[in-house]
């Protein structure tokens, strides 16, 4: 389903750009203020963060959010045209 695939890409990117930017999971969980065990969960695809969560991870990663979810969209859109969707 390509609605799931969204909050997948989602982690995918947030983990991309916080090793990019050479973070631990632990230093981005300072600068969001959030636990850092949530962290681990949107780039593993068992949580989707909420928007204000998401806005906060972007903004400790030093992005937009909007940057951040067009990534997401087209890295979506990328792997559903592999599967051949």
């Amino acid at each position: 389903m390509i609605k799931k695939d969204l909050a997948k890409s989602f982690g995918v990117v947030l983990r991309n750009r916080r090793k990019a930017a050479k973070m631990t999971q632990e230093i981005l969980s300072e600068r969001a203020d959030v636990d850092v065990k949530m962290i681990g969960r949107i780039e593993t695809f068992i949580r989707n963060p909420s928007l204000n969560l998401a806005d906060s991870l972007a903004n400790a990663l030093g992005v937009s959010l909007s940057k951040m979810i067009s990534e997401a969209e087209e890295l979506r859109w990328e792997s559903a045209a592999k599967k051949g969707k």
